[in-house]
């Protein structure tokens, strides 16, 4: 009687002790912020986890013993863990974002993982796309992931966090402080050549004569006056062959017409036209006085004062610096 009980005692006991509560995995504690200066893409890891990778691929596993799994998953020798994997590789594609993760989505699909929707997210000002999904690798090894695709700058930034059996849900916080921290490169800013005008425009304004816009690399001059000119505007930048120049003086009661009789005859002109200026009719001659620089002149007159425009600029930079100058030319306003 006595061997029975103690029989029955033992198998009470095994089935106690089968149904025991696991002990939980321990917590994420802090945060380390990887900063390998071979990788390009800065972010925050549990602090502990092993660190691994190679080009253009970094890891961070919750142990080394771990880091079989994620290359064997079927591994009988090595624990369960968790990983998270960011890589990045430069695209010769024009493919989109929304490509890239549907063809994973269908890799994935095929492979026999269960997949849960594509959601949207952020990643450094950048958007990101991500999405989850789940498999089985045998009776006792399954797996939960969760990856983040960023497109920026032709390079596919992807984040992938996986975590076999009960290490998903304890340590998915991984991923979500991937997105939350996660430091893209900037890219390189062109040199700009400071010899060439600005895109930044500022204004310069006398309120008897004229206002005009100019590049904000040129310099506003206001040479004396000579003769009967009555008001000089000189706006030089980098170089001495490139600049605006604007005198005025009195129309004495003559036309455009005959302004611009009066004073073609001191340029060799190698074409002519008209525009507007400040709503004036204006007229211009192309001309040049010297190799390698070509010059135009505007002629306009109102409220019988006569305004004379010179452009010049080194002719080999004509794209950068006409366009510039005729940008000036067309916001001018004349007193």
């Amino acid at each position: 009687m006595k061997q029975k009980l103690l029989g029955i005692a033992l198998i009470v006991l095994i089935g106690l002790t089968g149904c025991a509560k696991k002990e939980p995995l321990p917590a994420i504690a802090s945060w380390d912020k990887n900063q390998d200066p071979y990788f390009k893409v800065r972010f925050d890891y549990p602090k502990g986890w092993f660190k691994g990778g190679e080009s253009g691929k970094i890891s961070f596993t919750s142990s080394e013993g771990a880091v079989g799994k994620f290359f064997d998953p079927t591994s009988k020798e090595a624990p369960d863990g968790a990983q998270i994997l960011v890589s990045y590789e430069k695209q010769d594609t024009l493919k989109t974002l929304e490509a890239f993760v549907d063809d994973d989505r269908t890799d994935l699909n095929a492979s026999g993982f269960n997949l849960k929707p594509i959601e949207p997210a952020t990643v450094d000002g950048t958007p990101a796309l991500k999405f989850s999904y789940s498999g089985r690798y045998s009776n006792t090894v399954t797996i939960e992931a969760t990856r983040v695709f960023i497109l920026k700058d032709s390079v596919l930034y992807k984040a992938v966090f996986w975590a076999f059996n009960d290490y998903f849900m304890p340590y998915r916080a991984a991923i979500d402080t991937f997105i939350a921290t996660a430091e893209l490169p900037r890219a390189k800013a062109a040199k700009v050549d400071e010899s060439l005008p600005s895109t930044t425009y500022d204004t310069y304004k006398n309120d008897d004569y004229l206002s005009i816009q100019y590049p904000n690399n040129f310099n506003p001059t206001t040479p004396a006056p000579k003769g009967k000119v009555q008001f000089m505007l000189m706006l030089q930048g980098y170089r001495n062959d490139s600049n605006i120049l604007i005198d005025v003086r009195p129309a004495e009661k003559l036309t455009l017409e005959k302004v611009v009789d009066q004073n073609a005859k001191s340029y060799k002109a190698t074409s002519s036209g008209e525009t507007t200026i400040d709503g004036q009719k204006a007229h211009y001659l192309n001309y040049s006085m010297s190799k390698g620089v070509a010059s135009r002149v505007y002629f306009v007159v109102k409220n019988d004062k006569f305004y004379r425009i010179i452009v010049n600029y080194y002719e080999p930079a004509k794209k950068d610096f006409l366009p510039a100058f005729e940008k000036s030319i067309a916001s001018l306003r004349i007193k």
